[in-house]
This record gives C-alpha cells, sequence and structure tokens, in this order.
C-alpha cells in the first residue's frame, strides 16, 4: 500500500480595521489548494471585502493555488473590495510574474505597506 502524506498547511486569520489578514504557513500545491479555497470561502462568505494574504512561510505557491487567489481577487473587487499579497520570497514572487499574477494583484513587501494600500 502507497501512503501519500499531505503537506502541512496552515492559516491564521487576524483584523486590523476591516481587513482580515491570511498568514499562510506551508505549501501551497494540488493538495492543499483546496484548504485554500475553503480558507478565502469562508471570508468570502462572511462578506469579507478586504484582504490580505501574508505569503512570508510559504515555500511552494502551484498555479493552480495562484489561480484560486486571482479569482477570489476578482470576486472581491465585484463587491468593491480587494485582495492584495504580502511577504513572498523572490522563488513565489517568481512563480507569480511567470503565471502573470503580479499584472492582476497588489503585491507588497510588508504588511504594513498592504494594510496603507487599503486606506
Amino acid at each position: 500500500m502507497i501512503k501519500i502524506r499531505k503537506p502541512d498547511i496552515s492559516f491564521e486569520t487576524k483584523a486590523e480595521g476591516d481587513v482580515q489578514i491570511l498568514d499562510i504557513s506551508g505549501q501551497l500545491d494540488a493538495f492543499t489548494v483546496s484548504d485554500l479555497k475553503n480558507e478565502l470561502k469562508k471570508l468570502t462568505d462572511a462578506r469579507v471585502s478586504k484582504i490580505i494574504l501574508n505569503l512570508s512561510k510559504i515555500s511552494y505557491a502551484s498555479s493552480t493555488a495562484i489561480g484560486t487567489i486571482v479569482a477570489t481577487a476578482q470576486q472581491l473587487r465585484k463587491r468593491k473590495g480587494d485582495l492584495k499579497i504580502c511577504g513572498m520570497n523572490d522563488d513565489i514572487r517568481k512563480v507569480f510574474d511567470l503565471v502573470g499574477a503580479s499584472k492582476i494583484l497588489e503585491i507588497f513587501k510588508t504588511e504594513q505597506e498592504a494594510l496603507k494600500s487599503f486606506s
């Protein structure tokens, strides 16, 4: 029997005013993209319109996961909200650039810069 170990991923949400910050740790890949979708759905179902994803603790991001993030940003923009990214390392940034997500999403170095952009 072959056992496939699901990579570890964890989410922590905190509020800064009307902005929800989702800290993600682990890998965003084919095994964990459904977890990401569920976390983002919880926020959008709760009518949150401003989200920051802190990716400073992410070691890998698949194009599927990035697609989920872009789709959520587009959904929020239809409601006059937005989703912004912060804290990604250079390797993750290259993947965002490669799939064109950097042209669609606002990406900041720090959480504070992303928060200020909502003002």
